[in-house]
């Protein structure tokens, strides 16, 4: 079992979405309020010969909260993808067919990607799927416990595909909070985390150093980004563009055109090539800045 890969795409009117789980072929376009980024009106359009008294998309309201949820995040990106990916996941809500496997396979994943991102897992799962903390001044968060029983419950079912529990048991030098480089102070980052783990020590010809990587996206060809245009949405180059500087001021290193990485992709494909870089120049720290173009948004610097 996995998930589908959601493609979102900003259009002249706000968010247009495809590739829902469950909603295979099906369109939703949500209008946004440029002015507040707030969600409007949500409407979904039918594959072909799709049955006129079918069910539809906008008829189940805990799928559309997350909807308009997953539109107003994407001006956080690369965060949004939080968002992006449980709409590409069985909601855990509810009973159905292999319940106890597809929500253990839902959490894990949510909470893996919640983790990579610098959020807090339980923060973000208690966003997407609803599920309000209970919060007081000077007090432990305290989460649902439905939320804490979804966790245990994946942390007990086991994948077939791997033989190990969808959900590995917590640990701090794999799971610590970590902040993604591009922002600071998201909603859902851990508001009273351990201390973040301490800079690493490190060794080798580059210690002392940075790098500082740019990551930006390339221009979609011009006929098909103009015929886009005239059809009501917006068209994204296909390529991550990577420069890098050193902070000594040396000669910069070559870099890798990053070929086809969608806006999902490129949290994940810029983290692999941070650690492929850390390999290449023992000892240097490594940092990246993802532009808010490079995820898809219209251009507005980093």
């Amino acid at each position: 079992m996995g998930f589908l890969d959601v493609r979102a795409a900003l259009t002249t009117e706000g968010v247009r979405l495809r590739d829902l789980y469950g909603w295979t072929g099906w369109v939703v376009e949500v209008d946004i309020h440029w002015r507040t980024w707030s969600a409007g009106s949500v409407r979904d359009i039918a594959p072909p010969n799709t049955r006129r008294n079918a069910r539809r998309p906008c008829g189940d309201r805990e799928l559309v909260g997350r909807i308009k949820k997953a539109a107003e995040a994407m001006r956080e990106a690369p965060r949004s993808s939080i968002w992006l990916i449980s709409l590409g996941l069985p909601s855990p809500h509810g009973k159905k067919k292999d319940s106890a496997q597809l929500r253990a396979m839902t959490i894990s994943t949510v909470y893996q990607t919640a983790v990579r991102l610098g959020l807090s897992p339980r923060r973000a799962l208690s966003e997407v799927y609803g599920l309000a903390p209970t919060e007081a001044p000077g007090e432990r968060t305290q989460y649902s416990r439905k939320l804490e029983r979804w966790i245990e419950q994946a942390r007990k079912t086991i994948d077939p595909a791997t033989g190990q529990p969808y959900l590995l048991e917590y640990d701090e030098e794999r799971d610590a909070p970590r902040l993604w480089p591009v922002g600071r102070g998201h909603p859902l980052e851990p508001r009273r985390a351990r201390p973040m783990l301490p800079e690493p020590v490190r060794e080798g010809p580059y210690a002392g150093r940075t790098l500082t990587l740019r990551v930006s996206r390339t221009s979609p060809p011009e006929r098909e980004a103009r015929e886009a245009q005239e059809q009501g949405y917006r068209l994204v180059g296909p390529d991550l563009l990577v420069e890098g500087r050193w902070s000594h001021r040396e000669t910069p290193p070559t870099l890798p055109v990053l070929r086809g990485v969608s806006p999902n992709e490129t949290p994940l494909r810029v983290l692999a090539l941070v650690k492929e870089l850390e390999a290449r120049f023992p000892g240097a720290k490594v940092v990246a800045k993802v532009a808010a173009q490079a995820m898809g948004s219209p251009d507005s610097g980093d």
